[in-house]
């Protein structure tokens, strides 16, 4: 005879719900995707959702989105957790586009289980669908089947999954289809990242079309166990994003106006952590989802990183070389800072500083000052140490220029009829 609730462990023992907990360390969902890339994302589109979103509310009507390469419908979650601004202590969250302001939330993907998956996940609202679709076909039959959309979105790279004629196609249709001031977000894969500094110098079509693998999913003693797909991505830089949309406002006749490019994730890539294109690097991006761990304090002069890892380029190495020196300035002050050693007057060569370093370090000072006097949660792993973590986001984020310097470019485009 079974135990009361004996059938109920069992099952969730089966789905792993019952396994050693190692924190978002590793994997795909880890804390840099959680708190930098999706937030990231959030931040750079919010301006633009907050216009498209009042111009709906005047019309009286709902906003329509097209995710293209939704998986199973993660950038829905991106989209209805954007504030509508910045919170200060005293606000409760205020979204841009509310779930009940959404019209329809149309997942298109070319992998039948996640279409699947999203069906499941999402069966509880009524203004979600997913269908399967090829986008290396364009828009197929939802240029004809489907009104206009209100934004075309794409996340986590999908798009570099396209060859650069399939992305001209496909942009070619989202601008016949799309009505004015449409809102079109590009994922890609950036060229210049510091994680294969071997695809820097690429030039022909076919060398910017490299083999890649998903390997960070898994941990180093199954990687070397695995035979690990490989699969063709094309990797863009801001300039050949800029191009191909003048390119097809000139070919079309409709306007692709570039409204916003940003590098992702430039010094905590996901291949930092595998060296897998670039033995050079250290796992910085494991290092820096440590500071977002409850009740774990991080070694933060593992955080320091090497400027001789940069190879030469004559536009990427100078940006680099600027990163690199600003994220260790500020690791290293709030390592002395944390010991009592120094002071922000103690800094030399202030005015030299970018002002995105200056708001990070008086930040990081502030913090300190502020919890020094507690005892008890551990202030140092639950509040110092993520707030380094959200100062080195925000270095990344106010220094980055679009290039293509991260493991993903962000690209925001309106389409102008």
């Amino acid at each position: 005879m079974q135990s009361v609730g004996e059938q109920t462990y069992s099952q969730a023992v089966k789905e792993g719900k019952y396994d050693l907990y190692v924190g978002n360390l590793f994997g795909k969902y880890d804390n840099v995707r959680t708190y930098w890339e999706d937030q990231l994302t959030r931040i750079a589109f919010r301006p633009f959702l907050l216009d498209l979103v009042e111009r709906r509310r005047k019309e009286n009507r709902g906003v329509r989105i097209l995710d293209l390469g939704c998986g199973s419908g993660q950038g829905y979650e991106i989209l209805v957790k954007i504030d509508s601004r910045d919170l200060d202590l005293g606000l409760q969250h205020e979204r841009v586009l509310p779930e009940d302001s959404i019209d329809l939330y149309y997942g298109v993907d070319i992998s039948q289980p996640m279409v699947d998956k999203g069906e499941v996940l999402f069966a509880d609202k009524p203004n979600v669908k997913f269908a399967q679709l090829d986008l290396r076909d364009g828009l197929g039959r939802i240029k004809t089947a489907e009104k206009p959309f209100d934004i075309y979105f794409s996340s986590y790279a999908a798009l570099s999954h396209l060859s650069k004629k399939q992305l001209q196609n496909l942009l070619q249709d989202i601008s016949a289809h799309g009505t004015n001031e449409s809102l079109v977000v590009l994922d890609l894969v950036g060229r210049y990242s510091i994680e294969w500094p071997e695809f820097w110098s690429a030039n022909s079509e076919d060398e910017k079309v490299r083999d890649y693998t998903m390997s960070y999913l898994y941990s180093e003693p199954v990687r070397e166990s695995l035979d690990i797909e490989k699969f063709p991505l094309r990797f863009w830089t801001g300039n050949e994003v800029k191009e191909l949309a003048q390119g097809l406002t000139a070919e079309t006749g409709v306007g692709l106006e570039v409204l916003k490019l940003m590098d992702r994730s430039i010094l905590v890539g996901r291949h930092t952590d595998t060296r897998e294109y670039n033995q050079q690097l250290k796992p910085i991006r494991r290092l820096s989802n440590c500071l977002h761990e409850d009740y774990f304090r991080t070694d933060l002069q593992t955080l320091m990183l090497d400027e001789r890892m940069v190879p030469n380029h004559p536009e990427v190495a100078p940006f680099l070389h600027s990163l690199i020196k600003a994220w260790n300035i500020l690791v290293d002050y709030t390592q002395k800072r944390l010991r009592n050693e120094i002071q922000l007057t103690d800094l030399r060569d202030w005015d030299e500083f970018p002002k995105p370093l200056h708001f990070a370090l008086m930040t990081m000072d502030r913090v300190i000052a502020d919890v020094g006097w507690m005892w008890y949660g551990d202030p140092r792993a639950n509040i110092i140490e993520p707030q380094l973590g959200y100062a080195l986001r925000t270095l990344e984020y106010e220094m980055q220029t679009g290039m293509g310097c991260g493991h993903g470019l962000l690209a925001i485009l309106k389409v102008q009829k």
